[in-house]
């Protein structure tokens, strides 16, 4: 009979887990979880660079950041105009390492690259310290932006400095 519990308990938990949010998106009010199970019904993408801590290249799979920002209801496309431009994109991990980002850099109107939450690297998921989510930010010449175990996306407003005008 406690054979039967352990086994029923390793098929059970993987199907828990696929709905417990693992990534958080924030902006203004609006907080958006998602679980491992959310994210993998999501557009996908594909992304072949190379590593910058490494120099090799890598195919990694996952899903467009623009894509979570835009389900948390951030301003992009024709909405990212005047004071939309002085929102920036907290991206923090597991380990409270945080990078940040302007919210343009998000956008397809300012810029071509796509900056990809990503789950695997060539087709294996995310293991250790650099799952389950990885940035992955083709262009970047130096890996300090490539953040490992990524939990939560905030956006947030940068404070205008004095005399400053945003419409």
């Amino acid at each position: 009979m406690a054979l039967v519990r352990v086994i029923l308990f390793f098929i059970a938990v993987p199907a828990l887990l696929a709905d417990f949010p693992v990534l958080h998106i924030t902006f203004a009010e609006r907080a958006v979880a998602f679980t491992a199970g959310q994210l993998t019904e999501l557009p996908r993408s594909e992304i072949t660079t190379t590593e910058p801590h490494s120099g090799k290249r890598h195919s990694y799979s996952g899903v467009a950041v623009r894509e979570l920002l835009l389900r948390a209801g951030a301003p992009l496309g024709e909405k990212l105009r005047g004071g939309a431009l002085q929102l920036a994109v907290l991206v923090r991990c597991r380990d409270g390492y945080a990078v940040a980002f302007a919210l343009a850099e998000f956008d397809d109107s300012f810029n071509d690259r796509a900056i990809l939450l990503a789950d695997a690297e060539d087709g294996v998921p995310l293991k250790g310290n650099a799952g389950p989510f990885r940035l992955v930010i083709p262009g970047d010449k130096r890996g300090a932006r490539w953040a490992r175990s990524v939990v939560s996306v905030e956006v947030v407003p940068v404070p205008a400095s004095p005399g400053s005008r945003s419409k």
